[in-house]
């Protein structure tokens, strides 16, 4: 069976550095996996924030079935990406390059997949028949959910430094600096 390719973007009005470090956090991957998944992140080697070889192991669900996938960080080139590929999983193979590209002040998120189904031809009418539908509702529910969040924290730091701002201002016409804590 041939490989399958998919391209989902999207625009999010945040830095390629801040979308690519929402993406690096695995504790965001269930916040914007769809509900009905339940998918989980359940390891990752070595402990500690995601590099270039960091393996992970995330189980999800599918219909009545839990899934697990083990996949490892084969390219890492902050801000401007970073790709994983099935190690082990339900996939012949699979590789899913994450992109985030500077773009009218804000960043292009870019997920592109790669994969077999498995099962040879079966999976390929399974491809055909649901999967590759599936595959196309959880990546335009993952990107809106993290358009959704990352926007969202955006417009609330955008207030605070505004706030931050405005009471500095008001400390100058009073003859005195602003001190945290006073107010």
């Amino acid at each position: 069976m041939s490989l399958i390719r998919r391209q989902f973007q999207i625009f999010i009005d945040r830095s390629p550095e801040d979308v690519f470090a929402f993406h690096a956090d695995l504790k965001n991957h269930a916040r914007i996996s769809p509900p009905d998944q339940q998918e989980e992140v359940v390891a990752v080697t070595p402990a500690g924030p995601l590099a270039l070889g960091s393996q992970m192991t995330f189980k999800a669900k599918q219909g009545a079935v839990r899934r697990t996938l083990e996949a490892v960080i084969v390219e890492w080139n902050p801000p401007f990406g970073f790709t994983d590929r099935q190690v082990k999983g339900p996939f012949a193979t699979w590789t899913h390059r994450h992109r985030f590209v500077a773009f009218q002040d804000g960043t292009l998120m870019t997920d592109q997949i790669e994969y077999e189904a498995p099962a040879g031809p079966l999976g390929a009418l399974a491809d055909k028949l649901w999967l590759g539908e599936h595959l196309e509702t959880s990546f335009h529910h993952r990107q809106a959910e993290a358009k959704r969040i990352l926007e969202q924290v955006g417009r609330i730091r955008g207030r605070q430094e505004e706030r931050r701002q405005r009471i500095e201002e008001a400390g100058d016409i009073l003859e005195g600096p602003y001190r945290p804590g006073l107010l």
